[in-house]
């Protein structure tokens, strides 16, 4: 199957219908915490996580919270072995973030935050309580604590386990954000959007260290000056470096009972894991027959692992920050909401029903997703570029429909990076629901990269996905790797699977004859200056 505009088009609209912006009710978290003890008759502490798991689609909550992202800075190094991706490696890997996972997961326990999300080597969690804008500094003294005894646990377990050593990158900022859910019920994503997760994430892409935001500073009632090391990072953001002296101190304050207590918990699952008989997080690996549309994460613990050549595709939302923060502002949160769960629905479905693609999860406003064709043995990787590469450009003919279709998005566009390699799937961490689908490979890597240095019109290619493309796709992507504007209508012409317009001579471009179908000029791969 392949995109088609009326198809889209009453997907689009049926996605407008399932979560109507007049039925999402906004409410203060304070809110809908109160209405959840009073339904659960539960404690404060476990309503916060149930509640904020179990998000209704029709609801936004607002919140006032502080944001931690965590980066294993030696990630990408665990990934190969010689400079290779192997099955040894790939083992590795999993292992390292099997054991991370679990450790992060005992110590937001230890400390009563909410986990948001594992993706790759970075960790993103929040503090909710004490709840109120009179209670932040409270609330970022427990992150402070909590990054302090997360680079302890980190520390440990790579002295025990020198397979697990890692560098720790920590950023931290606070303030207003939406909190939603849009998962099914056996696969949560709940997704808090707004600056402060954005800024916490790109605060901890910096080398090894604790990274404070200037608001979070001032929350500890200090100076953001002398606290912090400047760095520019693009022209915006300021890199602030919390000293080790205010970070030792706020873990000797609270945090050295709360890891004592979780590293005790991850050295049983440790020690349980080398047994003979545990069979958790024993990593086996076997090749799936694509299509990979089937695949069900809850079938594949580590003792039954998927590991493939595939493609790997991010596709993000440009400029969603900023328009969330908007419509925060402008008490359009709403609408916001609204058009966030269609536009992520309808990506979903492109990926899945008109590709047999497989997501891996929404990473905030990205989409990650796999895909690959081929047989029960072996994938085919011209075939599986070619698929990506009409799956991305369905991606864009479908968001430019929801421009359409949408209230106020004309500000937003869409960022596209692919790349192919072997990769690994499975569901690590904590068993069951807590569990975490897991996608890790340099491919995974690559295509992040590749969707970061996108803007909202561009689509690009890993080194690896352009190698393995075939050429048409070579020719049509360039040296730079990068095409603009590249939605079905122009894929159709890039591959070959519709007559070009022009009818290739010695001399000039003819045009077609006026009886054929007029279409628009195959793009070219975008000219960087």
């Amino acid at each position: 199957m392949a995109w088609e505009e009326d198809r889209a088009r009453s997907r689009i609209r049926k996605f407008m219908e399932s979560v109507p912006q007049g039925e999402i009710k906004v409410e203060d978290f304070r809110t809908f915490i109160t209405e959840s003890r009073m339904q659960k008759a539960s404690f404060a502490d476990a309503s916060v996580k149930a509640g904020l798991i179990d998000i209704p689609r029709n609801r936004a909550i607002t919140t006032d919270a502080v944001h931690v992202y965590a980066n294993l800075t030696d990630f990408n190094d665990v990934l190969t072995e010689a400079g290779r991706e192997t099955e040894a490696s790939h083992r590795r890997a999993l292992e390292f973030l099997h054991a991370h996972y679990r450790a992060c997961d005992e110590l937001i326990d230890e400390f009563d935050m909410q986990r948001v999300d594992f993706h790759g080597p970075r960790l993103h969690a929040v503090v909710l309580s004490p709840e109120g804008k009179e209670n932040e500094g409270e609330r970022v003294r427990v992150a402070v604590s909590f990054a302090a005894a997360f680079r302890e646990m980190v520390e440990r377990l790579g002295d025990d386990h020198p397979e697990f050593r890692t560098g720790v990158c920590v950023g931290i900022d606070s303030g207003p954000a939406v909190a939603i859910d849009s998962g099914r019920s056996d696969e949560r994503e709940p997704l808090f959007i707004g600056s402060p997760a954005n800024h916490a994430a790109k605060l901890a892409a910096g080398d090894e260290g604790l990274n404070l935001s200037p608001r979070a500073a001032r929350a500890l009632g200090q100076q953001a000056d002398p606290l912090a090391k400047t760095v520019v990072l693009g022209n915006v953001l300021e890199h602030r470096y919390l000293t080790d002296e205010l970070e030792t101190l706020g873990m000797k304050a609270s945090g050295s009972a709360r890891l004592e207590k979780a590293y005790a918990a991850v050295r049983e699952s440790l020690e349980a894991r080398q047994s003979a008989d545990s069979g958790e997080a024993v990593f086996r690996f076997h090749h799936k027959e694509p299509p990979l549309k089937n695949l069900d994460y809850s079938e594949h613990p580590p003792s039954n692992a998927v590991r493939m050549d595939l493609a790997s595709i991010f596709a993000d939302i440009d400029n969603f920050t900023v328009y969330i923060d908007n419509a925060i502002a402008t008490g359009q949160i709403a609408e916001a909401v609204a058009n966030l769960h269609v536009i992520r629905a309808e990506m979903g479905a492109v990926l899945r029903d008109d590709f047999k693609g497989r997501k891996v999860r929404y990473i905030g406003d990205c989409l990650h997703g796999l895909l690959a064709e081929g047989s029960r043995n072996e994938t085919d990787a011209m075939a599986t570029m070619k698929a990506a590469v009409n799956a991305a450009a369905g991606l864009r003919s479908s968001f430019e429909l929801c421009h359409d279709m949408l209230p106020g998005i004309d500000s937003l566009g869409l960022a596209i990076g692919i790349d192919y390699g072997v990769t690994p799937i499975c569901r690590i961490g904590l068993r069951g629901e807590a569990s975490v689908r897991a996608a890790a490979s340099r491919a995974t890597c690559v295509s992040e990269a590749e969707q970061q240095r996108c803007d909202g019109t561009e689509t690009a290619l890993g080194e690896r996905a352009y190698r393995v493309s075939p050429a048409t796709i070579r020719e049509a992507f360039g040296s730079e790797r990068v095409v603009s504007n590249l939605d079905v209508a122009t894929a159709d012409i890039l591959l070959g699977t519709m007559t070009s317009p022009y009818v290739v001579t010695n001399s000039e471009p003819e045009p077609m004859r006026a009886h054929q179908p007029e279409v628009a000029p195959p793009m070219r791969a975008h000219d960087r200056k």
